[in-house]
């Protein structure tokens, strides 16, 4: 079998983005593919997606002749437990899973490692598939590493199209090449106890909190009337940050230079004032 590897995005959306997950039903050979989808994909997908990606996979393996051990890098057994669930192994292929706990950055230490060696690895011990976080995505999809879902791994706009399209946002490279997916996306939200809801609103039900919560302005109003009940609309420093880092229209390095996006100055500025006003219960 041929080796391919693609990136597959695990996400964990918070309150507007990703962070980590993963399980969908991957294809372990060829068409790759890992992904289907997970959140990435759109929340279902590793039911839904899978069979069509596997198909697409089978089809593939037939014509490789190269290697017979399919290793995919991953963190944790999140994925794994998807891609065994949902997906057939073709006959001969064994698949090898390399699982590296992401601590102090030890799974992109040994992905890197691997990916470094990996023009001249041993066909059995090349890197097939891996998956990857939201938080640093972009480090893989510019590279010779991820290979086009369309042109490479056979999957159709049609297999795709029902995918959060900003979870594909995040692994499609600088030329427009979507170049992984994901299998999973956790949405972000608020949450909050209905009994002061009703204490600060009047109303506790969800869709009429949102209505004083469908924008920041409004967002800064029930702050306000939360201190005056002796309540905290925040918990810390960082429960908003997501909102808008997730909406960073510039990477933190450009030309070697630490830029600081216009939404993370928003968030600094938005931090600042809930921890003046005491909005916030300062932690982290």
């Amino acid at each position: 079998m041929k080796k391919r590897f693609t990136a597959v995005i695990s996400v964990l959306t918070a309150a507007a983005v990703l962070s980590a997950c993963g399980g969908g039903a991957a294809p372990a050979t060829t068409a790759a593919p890992a992904t289907t989808a997970a959140p990435a994909a759109t929340e279902a997908p590793a039911a839904t997606e899978a069979p069509a990606a596997a198909e697409k996979t089978e089809a593939a393996v037939a014509e490789n002749t190269e290697g017979k051990v399919f290793n995919i890098y991953a963190w944790n057994e999140e994925f794994k437990g998807f891609f065994e669930k949902y997906y057939k192994v073709p006959d001969g292929v064994t698949v090898n899973w390399v699982i590296t706990p992401s601590d102090n950055g030890a799974y992109q230490i040994a992905l890197d490692a691997a990916l470094k060696e990996q023009a001249t690895a041993d066909a059995d011990k090349k890197v097939d598939m891996f998956l990857v976080e939201a938080d640093y995505a972009v480090k893989y999809v510019d590279t010779a590493f991820t290979l086009d879902v369309i042109a490479d791994l056979g999957l159709t706009e049609a297999d795709i199209a029902d995918m959060y399209q900003y979870t594909k946002d995040i692994m499609t490279d600088s030329n427009g090449v979507l170049k992984g997916l994901s299998w999973q996306a956790c949405p972000g939200g608020f949450i909050y106890r209905r009994d002061y809801a009703q204490e600060v609103l009047g109303v506790s039900e969800p869709d009429q909190v949102q209505e004083y919560l469908s924008d920041w302005d409004k967002f800064d109003a029930v702050a306000e009337k939360a201190k005056e009940k002796g309540l905290f609309m925040l918990s810390g420093y960082d429960d908003a940050y997501r909102c808008f880092s997730d909406n960073m229209a510039t990477p933190w390095v450009v030309d070697e230079v630490i830029v600081k996006d216009p939404a993370i100055e928003a968030w600094i500025e938005m931090t600042k004032k809930y921890t003046d006003n005491g909005w916030n219960n300062k932690a982290n």
